[in-house]
């Protein structure tokens, strides 16, 4: 049984699920010296060059119902990160959009920091392999998702 297990902590599927909630736990760390949650950064993230995204698609993309993203929309619009605009063909839709002046530069340098913390150690070769891998797992898990 416990050979079973281990066999299933090896997989790479065990291995990104568990690469993925640590880095999301270290993430939130991070980002609670900027004032910002980890939701409110995935938000800010997805709506980096799209201004066709509306509430009900985002929060389909980061898997939560609608009416749990507008605490955190409705925060990221005080602070001047995002903004809402009514569609021209339709009134009754708005698309959530980056301000045009908002500085997300504080959450890039601090993703950029935790990059070269977590890549340590691992030559520019390996980590040229490991995106084109994690592209190509990516992949298919999103043809499998279809």
């Amino acid at each position: 049984m416990s050979e079973t297990i281990e066999q299933n902590q090896d997989l790479i599927i065990s291995r990104s699920s568990q690469l993925s909630r640590l880095a999301a736990k270290v993430l939130e760390k991070e980002l609670a010296s900027i004032g910002i949650s980890f939701q409110e950064f995935r938000i800010a993230g997805l709506l980096i060059g799209d201004d066709q995204i509306t509430q009900k698609d985002l929060a389909e993309k980061l898997s939560v119902r609608p009416a749990t993203l507008s605490v955190a929309i409705s925060k990221l619009e005080r602070r001047g990160i995002v903004q809402r605009v009514s569609s021209e063909k339709d009134k009754r839709v708005n698309f959530l959009r980056l301000t045009p002046n908002s500085d997300i530069s504080q959450m890039h340098l601090l993703l950029n920091n935790l990059e070269t913390k977590i890549s340590a150690g691992v030559s520019e070769r390996e980590l040229k392999i490991t995106r084109k891998v994690m592209g190509l797992l990516s992949a298919n898990l999103a043809q499998l998702n279809q």
